[in-house]
């Protein structure tokens, strides 16, 4: 069979279509695959109303109206349980106020997060030149050689506020970027009413934080055992420098400390300020009984109350409140008895448990009065809810501390997974039909390419000899001029 061509551009047209069909094809059902590869799938069951995470469960104080406690003065003031991250007294605990030197602990965080001790700064002029002349100063002079460890003495003992200035520009650089990194790891830490503008407490408009705040800054620098170790020492000597002959003798300005008629055994650090207008500052940690909380006054109207209104609270709450560490072992039982719940409740379907586990707070905090009557951990099932269409779920289950007069303490949760075989063999065996259809459609696509790629030869080849025998039959009719 002789195949005719009106001219070449037809060909072309022809060759260019069968080359879109080899593109076309291949791709169509390559969508086709990927649109069955990601297909919905149901997303775990969420418990309304619940979802699952851990934290300290009391919104507020834990004891918003407490009986017997002594009365501090200071327009604001809390206790916070460190282990709990429970607030346990308070008042105005999340107004912003002026921190005043309570600041300097942030630069000390960062300090400790971000240097060695044995590093060495040297001073230059704008770590001191801003400072106002009435603030407190350990007396650097420019092209002084100093370690870390003796910056963190002065800023500690003695609130040196240059030598403040001196750990946040060699961290750095300018005191604007630090007050940059201060205000970025507070809010880390959950600070929600603090802003510093400085790193060592001038008092300053857009400078403020809050009772709760300033506690969680002081739980995070209490983790670093060589902050407790300066904040609790009585005295540190800097020896003599480049810059400076003399031996620099610091005794500790916290009276906790270095005062034996108002000395705190149980202290472990903190700070102290005053703010011009606005009163004095006190913050406190302090260990006793394998429990840490912190105490803060803000506002105080005396500087030698402030110690005893501190210590006298910090006490009462030793006293009243207690904080129990949370054990694995506590909850085996309780697991025990739940799987055999929710298996007695699978039986007769499709559905079987593949795993548990236990998730619970490391500490919580109540009244001691609760504790008299012991307590039990509960489980309640009944907001349990189960789906028999789901290939895979996991079940959230709360776990409750309950004490008497009902009073109850979300203390954790078992988390079952649960997955529904029937379903899974169903899958497996539309996966395998899905497999089986794959194959047939690269079987077909192959060898639709193979006729088209033939069948593109074929026209070409043919379209060869046609301009051949053409240019033959022209060269006939025109003889060659000699």
């Amino acid at each position: 069979m002789r195949i005719k061509w009106q001219n070449k551009y037809n060909l072309i047209r022809f060759t260019a279509l069968i080359m879109a069909v080899l593109f076309i094809c291949p791709a169509f059902f390559s969508i086709r695959l990927l649109a069955d590869e990601t297909s919905s799938i149901p997303s775990q069951q969420e418990i309304p109303g619940d979802s699952g995470e851990l934290g300290n469960p009391v919104n507020g104080l834990l004891d918003p109206e407490p009986s017997g406690m002594p009365e501090p003065h200071a327009d604001a003031y809390l206790v916070y349980d460190a282990l709990s991250d429970t607030m346990l007294v308070g008042k105005n605990y999340d107004e912003q106020m002026e921190p005043a030197n309570i600041t300097q602990i942030m630069t000390v965080l960062i300090a400790l997060e971000s240097l060695e001790l044995t590093d060495q700064i040297t001073v230059v002029p704008s770590m001191y030149e801003s400072i106002p002349d009435e603030y407190v100063r350990i007396g650097f002079t420019e092209g002084e050689v100093i370690t870390v460890e003796e910056c963190l003495y002065a800023c500690i003992l003695k609130s040196a506020n240059d030598a403040c200035m001196a750990l946040a520009i060699q961290i750095s650089g300018s005191e604007e970027a630090f007050v940059e990194k201060m205000n970025s790891r507070a809010s880390e830490l959950g600070c929600t009413n603090t802003h510093f503008s400085n790193p060592y407490g001038k008092e300053s408009f857009d400078h403020y934080s809050s009772c709760h705040d300033l506690s969680l800054i002081l739980k995070e620098t209490l983790k670093h055992s060589v902050y407790i170790k300066i904040a609790t020492s009585l005295s540190y000597t800097i020896e003599p420098t480049n810059k400076y002959n003399d031996k620099r003798i610091m005794n500790n300005g916290n009276r906790f400390v270095s005062t034996p008629q108002i000395a705190y055994e149980n202290y472990i650090g903190g700070k102290t300020g005053f703010a011009d207008g606005f009163g004095y500052t006190i913050i406190a940690g302090a260990e006793k009984d394998g429990k840490r909380l912190i105490g803060v006054l803000l506002r105080a109207s005396d500087a030698e109350k402030r110690y005893n209104d501190l210590m006298e609270l910090l006490e009462y709450c030793f006293g009243k409140y207690t904080t129990t560490k949370i054990e694995d072992s506590e909850f085996l039982e309780t697991e025990k008895t739940t799987l055999s719940q929710i298996k007695t409740a699978l039986a007769g379907t499709d559905l079987t448990v593949v795993s548990s586990k236990i998730r619970h707070l490391e500490y919580y905090t109540v009244p001691v009065s609760l504790t008299d009557s012991g307590y039990s951990n509960n489980v309640d099932l009944s907001t349990v809810v189960i789906s028999p269409n789901l290939s895979e779920q996991e079940l959230l289950i709360p776990i409750d501390r309950v004490f008497n007069e009902n009073y109850a303490f979300r203390i954790g949760y078992i988390s079952i997974e649960i997955t529904n075989g029937s379903i899974e063999k169903k899958d497996a065996e539309t996966d395998k039909k899905n497999d089986g259809f794959s194959i047939l459609n690269i079987i077909i696509i192959v060898i639709v390419c193979i006729v088209l790629l033939t069948v593109t030869v074929i026209s070409f080849t043919l379209f060869l000899k046609m301009t051949r025998k053409r240019k033959i039959n022209k060269n006939d009719k025109n003889p060659t001029v000699l």
